[in-house]
């Protein structure tokens, strides 16, 4: 459309035709070091350098839509000194500003140079690599700067209402396990309470349940680089028969882990986990759908108990086709919900109490 008596136009007028057939994003910053590589990977898309883990689709899709529709509003400088005003100067400069958004050879569709945002108006810079005049784009664009942010988020997203029991084992030994009289109940009972104890609040009991619900990873690694001998072990079960194991360590920053002054590097938290099906579930079903002689009332409810567990089955698939193999960093306070200990959850009992 015409704004101003300017004829907008396509930024990458080829990207709209092609972008569907894309197999390769790369973005490289300041210094010409590249901050991610996203390749296509039958039907998923890859983060090269984060050992090939599945990247963020969404956040993808929603940059390539955006770069394709992305139209021109406003020729700016052509003036190489003065690129850097708009954070267009090549990224080989160390001190570079933008980001450059490559694509394969093969798609034909050219570099291009992502700048600032503008100022006092919408809008960002950009520069399409080789050409000479800078541009001011009709919408922003979402570039993250941090190779992690390229990564799907999600590990696992059991919502703790879900949840009828769960179990923390500690390398010494030491046994949590919780678990509701009835599914419908509100709150867990703690197991095994010794005597002259007293559980501090039912929050702090309940707490664990909510463990893998939006549980987010902060970095991913091939679970073979982490030694998971003295690892803490958590567990939970569904209603539906869905159990889930999960492995945790506590290890020492990574190299060049980052402090504020004076601090140490605050240690990281590791989880590798792995689902399954709870025997009791997959027995119950099975003792339902066994007997042919019951009436058509239990019939009903053994298919439904068979159909529970057919979903269970087919979530635990799907969990561990994405998790097998991984070791995944976890926010502290995650970890921390996981690996309590009894007297987390424990007071002296109040003998003056009436």
């Amino acid at each position: 459309g015409r704004e101003a008596g300017v004829e907008k136009t396509a930024l990458l007028p080829d990207l709209q035709q092609r972008v569907n057939d894309l197999d390769q994003v790369r973005f490289v910053g300041a210094g010409d070091a590249v901050i991610a590589t996203l390749r296509r990977a039958g039907d998923h898309w890859q983060v090269e350098e984060l050992h090939g883990y599945r990247a963020d689709w969404d956040r993808l899709r929603a940059l390539l839509a955006d770069l394709a529709q992305a139209e021109v509003v406003e020729a700016k400088t052509a003036k190489p000194e003065y690129y850097d005003r708009l954070g267009v100067e090549d990224v080989s400069a160390a001190s570079a500003s933008g980001v450059r958004v490559e694509f394969s050879e093969a798609s034909g569709v050219p570099a291009v140079i992502i700048g600032k945002r503008a100022q006092g108006r919408d809008g960002r810079y950009a520069r399409v690599q080789g050409a000479t005049a800078s541009a001011l784009l009709d919408r922003d664009l979402d570039l993250p700067a941090a190779r992690e942010d390229w990564l799907e988020k999600t590990i696992v997203d059991i919502a703790d209402a879900e949840v009828v029991e769960f179990d923390i084992r500690h390398a010494d030994g030491e046994r949590i396990v919780a678990r509701k009289a009835s599914a419908d109940d509100e709150n867990f009972v703690l197991q095994d309470i010794p005597a002259g104890r007293t559980v501090r609040s039912a929050w702090a009991v309940d707490a664990p349940a909510g463990s893998l619900s939006a549980l987010n990873l902060e970095a991913v690694a091939p679970a073979s680089e982490i030694d998971w001998s003295e690892a803490v072990r958590f567990g939970l079960v569904t209603a539906d028969g869905l159990r889930l194991d999960v492995e945790l360590v506590q290890r020492a920053p990574a190299e060049g882990g980052v402090a504020a002054e004076g601090q140490e590097a605050a240690a990281e938290h590791w989880i590798r986990l792995q689902a399954g099906l709870y025997q009791t579930a997959v027995d119950s079903a099975v003792e339902a759908t066994g007997d042919a002689n019951i009436d058509k009332g239990a019939d009903k409810g053994a298919e439904e108990a068979a159909d529970a567990v057919a979903d269970a089955a087919g979530r635990a698939a799907e969990i561990n086709r994405r998790v097998a193999g991984w070791a995944y960093r976890i926010p502290t306070y995650k970890y921390d919900s996981m690996s309590k200990r009894m007297a987390d959850l424990l007071q002296e009992t109040d003998e003056s109490a009436p």
